[in-house]
């Protein structure tokens, strides 16, 4: 018994020091490019309307460790900063963003303010606040009005040109159907409703 034993110890020990090891270096070549992954975000700056906050959005960076905030004249501000949450995206990165209320500050110093994005290893992206490059709700995206007007105007004429066939074709459909020529057994039948025998 104390022999089964001293080999069942044995074993694991076996197991635990040479085979875990190995399977382990194993994995880890496996995962090492997951490992040492790193992508650094886009970051964008982001305002709905003249009123309202202007967001510095970081996306497509990996890992998630990152911090990301607004600063002036080398100060992190904590006033007027609103942190969003850490997100994931569809391909396994990460967003995030933080708005700042500029509500109050005068146009002249919004480039003294900058976002800060810090990555886990060690790189900085920094965007400077100016007013040119704040995407907005009223980007055209090279589509003048006239032209977005006229794609208005070529989808609805598809989409009635597309109810107007539909519309011939069921009154064909009904047509040709109220047309259909009666069976012989029918046909025999309303001959002889239509002439009843003289007898």
């Amino acid at each position: 018994m104390l022999e089964q034993k001293k080999t069942l110890i044995a074993l694991y020990k076996y197991y635990l020091t040479q085979k875990c090891t190995e399977w382990l270096k194993i994995f880890v070549n496996y995962g090492r490019s997951s490992l040492l992954r790193t992508d650094l975000p886009s970051v964008s700056l982001l305002q709905k309307s003249p009123s309202s906050p202007v967001g510095c959005h970081a996306t497509a960076f990996y890992p998630d460790r990152a911090v990301m905030f607004w600063r002036k004249d080398g100060e992190e501000l904590h006033e007027n900063v609103e942190h969003g949450e850490m997100l994931p995206n569809h391909d396994g990165s990460f967003q995030m963003s933080v708005d700042l209320n500029i509500s109050s500050f005068p146009a002249e110093d919004w480039k003294k303010y900058q976002c800060v994005f810090h990555h886990s290893g060690g790189e900085h992206i920094v965007t400077v606040l100016d007013p040119a490059e704040i995407r907005t709700n009223n980007d055209t995206t090279g589509i003048t009005s006239a032209e977005g007007d006229l794609s208005y105007i070529y989808i609805i004429a598809a989409v009635a040109a597309l109810a107007l066939i539909a519309v011939i074709g069921f009154v064909a459909y009904k047509k040709k159907k109220a047309k259909h020529i009666p069976s012989p057994d029918r046909g025999s039948e309303l001959s002889e409703k239509l002439n009843p025998d003289p007898r």
